[in-house]
C-alpha cells in the first residue's frame, strides 16, 4: 500500500526546473531511497515533501489524504516527518532536554511547575527510551554541543521519531560522517525497518544498497529509473547519469554497492 504519492510534482527557480514533473510512491513499511548526482533535485524534493517549500504545481498525498497545500507543521501532525542536511540544534540542551522538548510539542503538554510529577516524569521516561533506541543513553545529559557529529546525527533522529512519524524523509543522514559513524547509523536505520517508513536521500552507495527496499534515481530533476536494487543496479542510463560513465568500471562501483 502506498503511504506517499507525488503526481507531476514541478518547482521552479527563475529559469531552473529543479524539481520537473516527478511522480512516485512510497510504499508502506519499508525503505525508499532516492539518489541522483549533486544538483538533481533531491533535497528540492525532500523539501516539498515535507512542506518546508511550496510546489509550483503537482500533487502530493499522504494516506490517501491530499497534503498539498499544508503547511510543515500541519504536515508532522499528520505523521510526516524530516531531518536535514546540516545539524539543527539546541547546543546548550542534554539530548534529554531537547527530546522532552520536542514530545512536549507533539503532546500539546506543558512544563509549567503546576504539571503532576508523574506527568513530567513520564516525558523524560519516553524521551530517554528514544535515546537509547538511537545509542545514546550513556550521553543523554551532556550538552548537545560535546556530541561528536555522529551522535548529532543520532539525536536529530530521536527528535524526528519524537514526533512518532509514519513516514520519516532522512536528508544523507550519513553526511559528514566516518566510516564508523556511517556503519553504525546505517545499523540503526535498519534497526527501525518495519517500524517507520523511511525515503531515504544519501549519497552513500553502500548504505543506500545494503537498506534499500526500492531505490528512485533523479537526474536533472526528473526520475529516469525506480525499482528494487537489482534492476538499478543492472540499468545501463542508471549508471551512465548518476555515475557519469557507462563502462565497466561503472558496472563494478554499482555492483560493489549492493
Amino acid at each position: 500500500m502506498s503511504l506517499l504519492a507525488v503526481h507531476e510534482l514541478t518547482r521552479r527557480f527563475g529559469g531552473l526546473r529543479a524539481v520537473d514533473g516527478v511522480s512516485m510512491q512510497v510504499e508502506a513499511g519499508g525503505i525508499h531511497a532516492l539518489i541522483g548526482p549533486n544538483g538533481a533535485g533531491k533535497s528540492t524534493l525532500i523539501n516539498l515533501l515535507s512542506g518546508s517549500l511550496a510546489a509550483d504545481t503537482g500533487r502530493v498525498s499522504f494516506d490517501d489524504r491530499d497534503v498539498t497545500s499544508l503547511p510543515m507543521h500541519r504536515r508532522v501532525a499528520c505523521g510526516l516527518a524530516r531531518s536535514y542536511q546540516v545539524s539543527s540544534l539546541f547546543m546548550r540542551f542534554s539530548p534529554l532536554d531537547s527530546v522532552a522538548l520536542a514530545i512536549q510539542a507533539r503532546t500539546g503538554s506543558s512544563l509549567r511547575f503546576w504539571r503532576p510529577v508523574s506527568a513530567e516524569r513520564a516525558l523524560f521516561d519516553e524521551a530517554a527510551d528514544l535515546l537509547a533506541r538511537v545509542g545514546l543513553k550513556a550521553r543523554q545529559d551532556v550538552p548537545a554541543a560535546a556530541l561528536a557529529h555522529g551522535e548529532q546525527r543520532q539525536l536529530e533522529l530521536a527528535l524526528a521519531l519524537a514526533t512518532r512519524p509514519r513516514l520519516l524523509l532522512l536528508d544523507e543522514p550519513m553526511a559528514g560522517q566516518g566510516p564508523e559513524e556511517s556503519a553504525r547509523m546505517v545499523e540503526l536505520l535498519a534497526s527501525l525497518k518495519g517500524s517507520v517508513t523511511m525515503l531515504l536521500v544519501e549519497h552513500d552507495m553502500d548504505a543506500v544498497f545494503r537498506l534499500a527496499d526500492v531505490i528512485s534515481v533523479l537526474v536533472y530533476g526528473r526520475i529516469i529509473a525506480s525499482g528494487p536494487p537489482a534492476m538499478i543496479r543492472a540499468d545501463p542510463q542508471v549508471r551512465k547519469a548518476y555515475l557519469g560513465d557507462d563502462d565497466a568500471d561503472a558496472t563494478r562501483h554499482v555492483a560493489a554497492s549492493a
